[in-house]
């Protein structure tokens, strides 16, 4: 069913990985789009408006905030002074101090921001996943929720963590649903883990393949980074990382060229380049990295590997890759290799010669 205009999504397409890297598989928006509003391209993505509900999943299934929805996020409708709050998403139609268009909606970093507070969080109406309109996304992006929440707070438990473990109330239409959660959540997180494993093939990158666009790290990126970094430990968990939109980006030695594709495409920053007199470098920082993948996506030397896991963040960036500058006797260049070799630029003007002159 069409909505009103003002309740659509806004999209910031310069954020998109389809839109910095046009050879992207990315699908994660319309993946979790139930009625299939969004049809990704080589642009981006595109809105369909008349088949938009409003549901705001598509803003949560993406790391890099593509999506902003036009409406207040939780934390500005939840007082300092509260103590407890009950969220109920529209088609259920029950009732709750704050109503959502789907529970899968919300955030699990603001979640677990609350549950750290002792703000005590009821989630109703989870017992409607399986008959609403918003099926099988929603119900499935509530019940990793749930499971997420659960391992959090086993977490906080076993260190004596403060944590209020939100409930989530699966009653609908005056009956009790026992939600099979983490079968659920094992479709979800498995076809995410599968998206990231299929953008891992080796392709050749054209320049024209890669847009340049501003860095952005989304607030809830942030946000997540507060929550964990409360933790003295914590186990790897794909499951919170898919959730919290964190990852951690590796090198495969030896395979890097120096292209400096991955740190273009790169939307948050989390991979840049340091050029020094002799040495040249890709350099991480995992407090930016958004788990999306496109870095592993747009390495043709399959030099990357990401992981769907959480690490503290660290001052200083994390050197992955390191090769040597040289000076090119010819042309008066820098370029970057493995041995001191004439430069690309000369070698191109060598091939492009002997093409035209035999």
């Amino acid at each position: 069913m069409a909505i009103a205009m003002e309740t659509l999504p806004e999209i910031r397409i310069q954020r998109c990985v389809r839109y910095r890297f046009r050879y992207s598989h990315c699908s994660r928006c319309a993946d979790g789009c139930p009625p299939g509003a969004l049809t990704p391209d080589e642009e981006g993505v595109t809105l369909d408006a008349t088949r938009c509900s409003g549901c705001g999943l598509c803003g949560t299934t993406c790391p890099t905030a593509v999506f902003e929805p036009a409406r207040l996020p939780l934390a500005a409708l939840v007082k300092p002074e509260a103590s407890s709050l009950s969220v109920v998403c529209a088609p259920s139609g029950l009732r709750g101090e704050v109503r959502v268009p789907c529970l899968g909606d919300l955030d699990l970093a603001l979640l677990a921001t609350l549950a750290q507070r002792d703000i005590a969080i009821t989630l109703r109406g989870a017992g409607h996943c399986e008959t609403c309109a918003n099926a099988p996304a929603g119900g499935e992006r509530v019940e990793g929720l749930a499971d997420a929440l659960d391992e959090l707070g086993n977490a906080a438990s076993d260190q004596g963590l403060p944590w209020s473990a939100p409930l989530v109330a699966t009653e609908a239409a005056g009956r009790a649903h026992q939600a099979e959660r983490r079968q659920l959540f094992r479709r979800w997180a498995n076809r995410a883990v599968q998206s990231s494993r299929d953008q891992d093939v080796e392709l050749e990158v054209p320049a024209f393949a890669i847009r340049a666009a501003a860095h952005f790290v989304p607030a809830r990126r942030r946000l997540a980074e507060a929550v964990l970094g409360r933790f003295d430990a914590f186990p790897e968990s794909t499951r919170i990382a898919l959730l919290l939109g964190v990852g951690r980006v590796d090198a495969r030695a030896g395979r890097c060229t120096g292209c400096e594709s991955c740190a273009r495409v790169c939307p948050s920053g989390a991979l840049k380049i340091f050029e020094g007199d002799t040495r040249w470098e890709l350099q991480f920082r995992i407090g930016q990295c958004l788990g999306c993948g496109v870095c592993v996506e747009a390495c043709g030397a399959d030099a990357l590997t990401l992981h769907h896991h959480w690490q503290p963040a660290t001052g200083a960036p994390v050197e992955l890759h390191s090769l040597r500058r040289f000076l090119c006797e010819s042309c008066g260049r820098f370029f970057i290799g493995l041995e001191e070799d004439t430069c690309p630029v000369c070698s191109d003007d060598e091939d492009s010669f002997e093409a035209i002159f035999g």
